[in-house]
């Protein structure tokens, strides 16, 4: 017996497995300081709305890091290349984001552009991060590990999340904001720690490419051969668009109700982050059991109808409770359909190009988030909370006409056989 638990306990903590769920930890948890921290931050600083809401475009790095993805694919960084490829990249924008954030926590919020300046570098050197942690996970992984490690860098990425959103709140309302960042800053230290035990996965890497074409559009090129390839892009687009049109001011739709940092770090804290992993596993459970097709068409369906609670919570007492439970079942849906869409933007990459083509398809998810949501602040002033959150349930609708469009072109047609079929 004590054989056996050994053996497990060194499969759970098997080196490439810790280093997938430290990685998911430095990659999550700089998204909540644009989405969460700044958002709190300006609003504590009385900075309007629609100015908040536009701020939401400083984030558009996530969604253009296909751009620059494949030089992280074909060159060495500058003067520390002896590290690696992968583990050189991953100092220099880890070593960034530090830098950014320690300038973050000098700054005025009502110096816009000042904040707007350094909350885009913040979110370049994070997009930049993001894109090396995907490639390393997979050069580092085996195949028969990548489904597990994935799972670990999942948690690691969602504790990230919970720490910067729900403790730097709760940090705020004790020790000021100026802290906050700078203890985000020291928490982005499990990054550099994490190359000390990390090696430079044993890939032989490409020569650098004699021509333009070679280095950006054979990875293009590659996806565009694939049936229906607009159609993906768009479904990818437009899939989690209404959820995250509605998640993109709810901080501040939060605190104008009159809930306090306080109970919103709790309860994001403790019902938020549980819904979350527990979405996620049962999205992947669902994955195995009825195929990808059917969950996308299940999740999708319950996002949209999550997203009706927070109309409905502005017409609430304002208590703990209501905000739990809203919480609660919005983060359910959502963990349980960003399991199937992540495992459908997978399918979607060619191995050869998986790093260039996965930033591309992951870049597309966030440009909703980024983009489009920027206006979210003047809507909600020409509308009011309700009505928003109404027009966010229905800009959903267009992610099912595209999936019902995608199950016609035979995309999910290696299902056929069976959910988990090859």
């Amino acid at each position: 017996m004590s054989e056996e638990v050994s053996r497990g306990l060194s499969t759970v903590f098997k080196r490439s497995f810790v280093t997938s769920f430290c990685m998911g930890f430095t990659s999550g948890a700089p998204l909540l300081i644009l989405l969460t921290l700044i958002q709190a931050w300006l609003t504590d600083g009385g900075i309007d709305v629609r100015a908040i809401g536009a701020m939401a475009a400083v984030g558009i790095p996530y969604s253009l890091k296909f751009l620059w993805a494949p030089w992280l694919d074909y060159y060495d960084p500058p003067l520390i290349g002896r590290l690696g490829r992968r583990r050189g990249w991953l100092l220099i924008s880890q070593i960034d984001l530090m830098l950014g954030l320690i300038i973050l926590s000098f700054i005025n919020p009502s110096n816009l552009t000042l904040v707007a300046v350094v909350a885009f570098l913040i979110c370049f050197a994070s997009a930049t991060q993001d894109v090396i942690v995907d490639a390393y996970r997979r050069d580092d992984l085996s195949d028969v590990e990548l489904g597990v490690g994935s799972a670990y860098y999942q948690w690691g990425y969602r504790l990230g999340m919970l720490i910067v959103s729900g403790g730097g709140l709760l940090v705020a309302d004790h020790i000021g904001w100026p802290w906050v960042f700078r203890s985000a800053a020291v928490l982005m230290l499990v990054g550099p720690l994490t190359l000390l035990f990390s090696p430079e996965p044993k890939v032989e890497r490409p020569a650098a490419p004699a021509s333009l074409a070679a280095t950006v559009v054979e990875p293009l090129r590659d996806f565009f051969q694939r049936p229906a390839p607009w159609l993906i892009l768009l479904f990818i687009f437009f899939y989690k668009f209404g959820d995250q049109l509605a998640s993109s001011l709810t901080t501040t739709f939060y605190m104008q109700l009159g809930y306090t940092k306080f109970t919103i770090g709790s309860v994001v804290k403790i019902f938020g982050t549980c819904a979350t992993l527990t979405g996620v596993m049962i999205g992947g459970w669902a994955v195995l059991k009825f195929g990808l097709r059917v969950s996308l068409w299940l999740f999708g369906f319950l996002q949209m109808v999550s997203t009706l609670g927070f109309a409905v919570l502005y017409y609430l007492p304002v208590h703990p409770a209501a905000l739990a439970v809203v919480i609660s079942q919005e983060n359910l849906a959502a963990g349980a359909g960003t399991s199937a869409f992540v495992a459908f933007m997978a399918g979607q990459t060619n191995r050869t190009f998986s790093a260039t083509q996965y930033a591309l398809l992951s870049a597309l998810m966030a440009l909703p988030r980024t983009l489009l949501s920027a206006p979210a602040g003047f809507l909600v002033k020409a509308l009011n909370w309700p009505s928003f959150f109404i027009l966010s349930t229905v800009m959903a609708l267009p992610g099912f006409f595209i999936l019902y469009h995608l199950t016609r072109r035979r995309v999910f047609a290696f299902e056929e056989n069976g959910p988990g079929s090859d």
